[in-house]
């Protein structure tokens, strides 16, 4: 019988020989190179998405903490193969962000680089795919400016982008010339909520409900916490309460702006006693990872209640 870790592992071997294949074209004349590269990319993506559906679909926290950097490293060499791969560009701005998300309570300054890797993948893939939004890049147009350009064919990259950049920021919050660039987050996860409100989960309501709650209320920026928790209330919508990750974050960033412990406790036991898998039909690891970030927050309540 294979289990869902043979079967991890098989589509992984699945993987490297395509890679081995699309290496071998890479190396050959340009007809075989071509020849190559247009028949193996396409099963590379399949071949990925399929990964990555497994990924998600897999009810073990610490085996996925502990897999996603040979799952990052076979996919990022693959990507180099293929630069130009949309789907491929944006699946590992995807993989930053999750191993980021897994790694930021115990390393975070490790995490830190991953999404700084994330998010570059996520603009590269922007680029590639929308030639508007990359002709405003190369003019020097600022991203809030040329956010307008990007369409429901660039969501996938417009969210993860938003995602890396905007946890690296929680992470250097004591550095302000480190986070100067949160609104670009900020901008592309208010296009994305435009295009689809539900997309990802809600994630992309998370982003707001984070930078509502630590910028300060001033300058026109519409911050605070009646913001943020509008914005929170919007992203449970979308899967209706059922992603645990967006209480994680309410529980990090509004409860100690409204100093509400006891909101707090129950944010927390609420996503321990959750079903993960309830979420998309089987989407188990997301609330395996809202879990254990939720035991993080049980574990430090000072660190994040700051009393």
């Amino acid at each position: 019988m294979i289990t869902k870790k043979n079967g991890l592992f098989l589509k992984s071997t699945l993987i490297l020989c395509l890679i081995a294949l699309l290496s071998l074209g890479v190396s050959g004349c340009t007809a075989t190179r071509h020849t190559v590269q247009k028949t193996v990319v396409p099963m590379l993506d399949t071949s990925v998405d399929d990964l990555v559906d497994k990924l998600l679909r897999t009810k073990n926290g610490a085996f996925i903490k502990d897999g996603l950097p040979g799952a990052l490293l076979v996919v990022t060499g693959l990507t180099e193969l293929a630069p130009t791969n949309y789907k491929l560009l944006a699946t590992t701005s995807l993989l930053y962000a999750a191993y980021g998300l897994f790694m930021e309570d115990d390393n975070p300054e490790y995490a830190i680089s991953l999404y700084k890797v994330g998010t570059e993948y996520g603009m590269r893939a922007m680029k590639v795919n929308n030639s508007k939004f990359r002709k405003a890049m190369e003019d020097g147009v600022p991203v809030p400016d040329a956010a307008k350009y990007l369409t429901k064919d660039d969501l996938k990259a417009l969210t993860w982008y938003g995602v890396n950049l905007s946890k690296r920021v929680t992470l250097q919050l004591a550095t302000p010339d480190e986070i100067l660039d949160i609104q670009d987050a900020v901008a592309t996860a208010k296009r994305s909520t435009e295009l689809d409100p539900k997309y990802a989960w809600g994630a992309n309501w998370i982003i707001m409900g984070i930078f509502y709650a630590v910028v300060p209320a001033m300058g026109g920026l519409g911050s605070g916490p009646e913001a943020s928790r509008d914005a929170f209330a919007n992203g449970n919508k979308a899967e209706q309460g059922e992603f645990g990750v967006v209480d994680v974050m309410v529980a990090r960033y509004l409860c100690p702006l409204v100093k509400d412990r006891d909101w707090y406790d129950q944010l927390n036991n609420r996503i321990m006693e959750m079903d993960p898998c309830k979420l998309g039909g089987g989407l188990c690891i997301m609330n395996e990872l809202a879990k254990m970030k939720a035991q993080h927050n049980i574990d430090h309540k000072v660190k994040w209640m700051g009393y």
